[in-house]
């Protein structure tokens, strides 16, 4: 050490201002080293600081891992999907098509495969970073996926498939997704293991499993929910309230009943619903644990807006026909005469998000343009109210907005803004009228710029029926007319359109 020293500070100072001085040959280092030549000071320092080097790493003897090795990966129990579909998966993977990822998952879960073993490392790391992808990730991991995860800690969201050892052991994460397939399957006994643990929980952990019970959300689980209204995490009690009043035969929900009840007055001109409200002093534990907040409203928005809004949005909508023998749209109109028009109109359509009523969904949805967000986003809230239809509902809604196939469409036609927040499968005939519209738009219009509809044809590619491939080249051949403005641009937004719809129609065949 004393001689590597020596070649260290040698090397510092520099050779014109320090000699290096190599010590006697007393063993095998010494005897090599002393057969350099002294005359060439630089030589000799970088040789000896090689031969140095050598000597101690050739001295060294390899790290030994007494660790046991780790147990083979169990035999596997689902079939691999076919090359095809898993080249389809590893361009997803590369970021090609990335948005398709969540329809091949869902495709390849339901078929009953799992993806190839040279897949697993890039799909874990994706549920890492994308955790929304994680419940369509596990079920097609199969047995290496699991074996693979369980020895890397970055892939901890992904529990043993011994639901015990999952639940005992497992991470935060890994539990939260083991509650959510349980509440699937078995509602209950998710939420009697979640009471179980409830006590001993952190307070992010109580937030984080809470949220499960949004799935299979139903009468059995008020008494629990109840119960957290009290918890002592605000965020907690917020989130239990928020369960409560999707519950429309809950107390919570029986309470904000009579709250509307005490508060609201009508009256008839010329046979015109009117109606107001009178606030009475509620109290103020009361209505906190209830979760209302009555000390901050949003900007540009007044106390008693809020308080009505918060009231409205967890009361059960069948009490509005009790009250008055009014149709939703009737409701709607009574509450654009009077001053509470924006919290009563957002305040039903939370009521129909949650509560999932398709007849006030369907009727408020021409009004998400007042949505101000108070409570939910308006993006999430439109979605939201979208998804409560039913299939058949939603392609009925979209189909009136139509009223004939004959309609030009663009960025300006009723249906438009609307579409661009459903994020459901559209059907044959949605899909068909909406690409005529687009060519009926394109061989009318004097004004092609309109980048809106263009950004968002290629969006809705990700939601049409992929079944209308098969008549793509001649549905809707020439759909850009030859010599029109702007021609080459929508031929390449076309073509995009097709591209991601085969894609979409081979992929599926392919699973």
């Amino acid at each position: 050490m004393s001689l590597w020293q020596d070649v260290i500070t040698t090397a510092l100072v520099g050779t014109e201002r320090r000699t290096l001085t190599l010590t006697p040959a007393t063993n095998q280092l010494g005897q090599l080293l002393s057969q350099l030549n002294p005359t060439d000071p630089e030589a000799t320092l970088l040789s000896a600081a090689g031969a140095i080097s050598l000597y101690h790493r050739a001295g060294q003897r390899p790290i030994t891992d007494n660790q046991p090795l780790p147990q083979p990966c169990p035999p596997e129990d689902k079939p691999p999907c076919s090359p095809r579909a898993a080249h389809y998966l590893k361009l997803m993977l590369q970021k090609e098509r990335a948005k398709l990822l969540p329809e091949w998952l869902t495709a390849a879960a339901t078929a009953g495969y799992r993806v190839p073993d040279y897949c697993l490392p890039e799909l874990l790391e994706l549920g890492r970073t994308s955790p929304q992808l994680r419940p369509e990730i596990l079920p097609i991991l199969g047995q290496r996926g699991r074996w693979l995860a369980a020895h890397n800690p970055d892939w901890h969201y992904v529990g043993d498939e011994d639901i015990e050892q999952t639940w005992t052991r497992g991470s935060l994460d890994a539990r939260k997704l083991l509650l959510h397939h349980l509440r699937r399957e078995h509602p209950a006994s998710a939420r009697e293991r979640l009471v179980a643990v409830w006590q001993q929980e952190s307070s992010d952990g109580r937030i984080a499993l809470l949220e499960t019970l949004q799935i299979g959300l139903n009468r059995e689980d008020e008494p629990f929910l109840d119960t957290a209204l009290d918890d002592r995490r605000q965020e907690v009690r917020r989130q239990a309230a928020n369960l409560l009043a999707q519950l429309p035969e809950s107390a919570l929900c029986q309470r904000m009943q009579q709250r509307i009840q005490s508060a609201i007055t009508f009256r008839r001109r010329r046979n015109r619903l009117l109606l107001d409200f009178i606030l009475p002093d509620y109290n103020e534990q009361e209505i906190t644990r209830d979760g209302i907040d009555s000390k901050q409203p949003p900007q540009l928005l007044g106390n008693k807006a809020w308080m009505i809004l918060q009231i409205v949005a967890a009361t059960p909508l069948y009490l509005w026909s009790e009250l008055q023998e009014e149709s939703p749209a009737e409701w709607i109109q009574a509450a654009k005469r009077s001053e509470w028009d924006s919290s009563l109109v957002e305040g039903w359509a939370v009521a129909a998000m949650g509560q999932q009523n398709p007849e006030w969904a369907e009727v408020l949805l021409p009004f998400s343009s007042t949505f101000k967000g108070y409570l939910i986003p308006p993006n999430q809230l439109i979605s939201g109210l979208i998804d409560v239809l039913s299939p058949e509902q939603r392609d009925s809604f979209f189909l009136n907005l139509f009223q004939s196939r004959k309609v030009p469409f663009d960025s300006k036609h009723p249906a438009f803004t609307l579409l661009t927040h459903c994020h459901s499968p559209w059907s044959t005939e949605l899909t068909g009228t909406v690409l005529d519209g687009v060519r009926r738009y394109l061989a009318t219009t004097d004004n092609p710029y309109d980048w809106s509809l263009s950004t968002a044809l290629k969006e809705f590619a990700y939601f049409m029926s992929p079944d209308v491939v098969p008549e793509l080249s001649t549905r809707f051949s020439n759909i850009v007319p030859e010599g029109s403005a702007l021609a080459s641009y929508w031929t390449e937004v076309i073509d995009e359109v097709v591209a991601v719809l085969s894609l979409r129609y081979e992929m599926s065949r392919e699973i």
